[in-house]
């Protein structure tokens, strides 16, 4: 990662729904949370995936940026893609205020429609070897399709050098700094 490099803090697309209804209740208790109200710009998708990838943003760049106003019990991200879309912009101050991390992993957006999860699976699979991600596999739980999209879309992103492109799919990819990997379901690393 480039000294500099823009950060954002999302949620972790493992994270269940009541860990992430949590982190809205902590960052909203602290800060203000309007945009994801009813009528606001980050309303839509109404999902907690999104309306807490919003506000632990919020939070992450009100108090500077360290990777522990990201943690949030292991269900956030740092982000060096911008998440924002529509008319929803995440704020972005700047770079981590510690030492960047060197690796990067690529994980799908989360609030990607399930269709074109099912794409980026459909084209990486047909690149890489997702078996992991198969019934008895080390990565087949939480069945979603954005764990499976994500560890499909990291290794393809592994495998194809580590360009930047290749975790664009269609927009729907980002670049985060944390190791994603849990229980037994590693995400392939490869070093430059």
């Amino acid at each position: 990662m480039a000294n500099g490099q823009k950060t954002w803090c999302i949620a972790n697309p493992l994270s269940s729904d009541s860990e992430l209804a949590a982190n809205i209740e902590f960052a909203c208790s602290q800060l203000d949370c309007r945009l994801i109200e009813p009528d606001g710009p980050c309303f839509e998708p109404d999902t907690q995936m999104h309306h807490a990838s919003y506000v632990m943003n919020l939070y992450y760049q009100t108090y500077g940026r360290h990777l522990a106003n990201c943690d949030f019990r292991h269900s956030g991200v740092v982000s060096l893609t911008d998440p924002s879309y529509g008319n929803c912009t995440f704020q972005s101050g700047g770079a981590l205020a510690e030492q960047e991390p060197s690796g990067t992993w690529c994980v799908a957006k989360p609030g990607t429609s399930d269709d074109l999860l099912q794409q980026n699976i459909n084209f990486a699979c047909n690149q890489v070897d997702c078996g992991p991600t198969h019934s008895g596999g080390a990565c087949f739980y939480p069945t979603t399709l954005i764990n499976h999209a994500s560890y499909a879309m990291n290794l393809y992103y592994q495998t194809t050098g580590r360009k930047k492109s290749s975790c664009d799919f269609r927009e729907t990819g980002l670049l985060v700094s944390n190791d994603p990997s849990y229980g037994n379901c590693a995400y392939q690393y490869s070093h430059d």
